[in-house]
């Protein structure tokens, strides 16, 4: 079968480099001058920044790290330094707690919330109908650590407020533990699991942990995944409509046996006018605007960015900054030598219209807020911006029953969707998408 991949960002990069080893004849249509969609890397003054994604957790069966080995793309951990994580909570920076010691002597809880907290295994799972996260944090955490810790968490994933976030899209592990019977027994069912796996030897073993990237940045993924696929990605080619045959598909009046459609789904729309239904389907997802501030300070104008990953902002604080990564503590090569880089992250659906500010009110804003939260002095050495009009997948309540109304409209016209918008936005959920795609092309012949 010969299919048309239009989009190649990650998710069409990885669709197409497995259809292409599962047989298929698969070619990438993108219509801008470099594939690799919203993730990419540069250099600006020495300071290496990530236009998007980042990292990725390894772990994955299929994920990214299990790409990388298979490409040869050297990948780097994230330094020891960065594993404290903060919280920016009632006016000041607070640290997430890794262990049930740190969290007793911890002020991101009052003591009513710690106990509210250590209630949760005793609490009774909620089976049915999807949820919000905020509604599941509350119910099983209380709704102190809803505010404090797990709502700031998923600002941090889909800058999005934890009310208007589907439990079972954006997380199906935490859905699945709930549904087990809690978080707590669940994770400690899986430890014992894990416990015999290593005694018996039996059972999949999985591959290493913690966070990773590709040496050099997460553009160096993407130039390899085009490297492998070679004269089968075609830069330049902006898709006009895409319409359905008897046999299969035209892309602007070419003839292919089906079409992955690979773009954010509000973009994809236009490209389907004689397709109603699939249109319709589409019109379900959505994705807030995003602006990355790139700020790099004096190693000493800004001591606390060289402690720990980074922190999140909890709803209702005097920043307007979503989150702030410590980009040159988690991966060291970032900067100059004496020198700090900090990644500020703005816009969202929790605060959209932060995305739509000029750069120099975005920097002077991400400067502000930095020297609230970090007590960073001085003026920046370095002060860019990255940003994206459609660049964060947001997965409402509902999001998986729209999913599979979607895929369904667009199979009926030899459619495949692929990318952020459906079955997880990360870097690993798109690496492992493409098995998806792969069983679903194989299910119509």
């Amino acid at each position: 079968m010969r299919i048309a991949v239009i989009g190649g960002g990650l998710g069409g990069l990885t669709a197409a480099r497995a259809l292409v080893g599962a047989g298929f004849d698969a070619h990438v249509l993108e219509a801008s001058p470099r594939p690799g969609g919203v993730i990419g890397t540069s250099s600006v003054d020495g300071f290496v920044r990530e236009h998007a994604a980042s990292s990725f957790l390894g772990g994955a069966a299929h994920g990214a790290l299990a790409l990388c080995e298979a490409l040869g793309v050297p990948v780097e951990q994230a330094s020891p330094r960065a594993k404290r994580r903060w919280i920016f909570l009632d006016g000041k920076l607070r640290a997430l707690p890794s262990n049930p010691l740190q969290l007793v002597r911890s002020d991101l809880l009052t003591w009513r919330g710690k106990l509210d907290l250590l209630r949760e295994p005793f609490r009774e799972a909620r089976a049915g109908t999807d949820e919000s996260v905020h509604a599941f944090a509350a119910r099983r955490f209380g709704a102190e650590a809803a505010r404090a810790i797990v709502a700031p968490f998923v600002t941090g994933v889909f800058a999005a407020d934890a009310h208007d976030v589907s439990l079972a899209a954006g997380f199906p592990r935490l859905a699945a533990l709930d549904a087990q019977g809690g978080i707590a027994r669940g994770l400690l069912k899986q430890a014992a699991k894990g416990v015999v796996r290593k005694v018996t030897g039996k059972g999949a073993a999985s591959g290493p942990r913690g966070m990773f990237a590709p040496r050099g940045g997460l553009g160096t993924l993407i130039d390899r995944l085009a490297g492998e696929l070679g004269d089968r990605v075609h830069t330049h080619r902006r898709i006009g409509e895409l319409a359905a045959t008897e046999r299969g598909v035209r892309v602007d009046g070419e003839a292919w046996d089906a079409a992955v459609l690979a773009i954010p789904a509000e973009d994809a729309i236009g490209l389907v006018p004689t397709l109603p239904a699939v249109a319709m389907r589409l019109a379900a997802f959505h994705r807030a605007p995003a602006a990355q501030v790139y700020l790099g300070f004096a190693a000493d104008q800004v001591p606390l960015a060289g402690d720990g990953f980074g922190f999140l902002v909890a709803q209702g604080e005097d920043l307007r900054v979503l989150g702030v990564v410590f980009e040159s503590t988690v991966w060291p090569d970032r900067a100059p030598a004496g020198q700090v880089l900090v990644r500020c992250i703005f816009g969202g659906s929790r605060d959209p219209d932060a995305a739509g500010l000029d750069d120099a009110m975005l920097i002077a804003q991400a400067t502000r807020d930095v020297g609230i939260a970090l007590g960073a002095r001085g003026v920046p050495t370095h002060a860019s911006v990255v940003r994206w009009s459609r660049g964060i997948a947001q997965y409402p309540v509902g999001h998986r029953d729209h999913v599979r109304a979607a895929v369904a409209a667009a199979r009926s016209h030899r459619i495949v969707l692929a990318g952020a918008d459906y079955r997880g936005p990360g870097v690993n959920d798109l690496c492992a998408d493409g098995d998806v795609i792969v069983e679903e092309l194989r299910s119509w012949t």
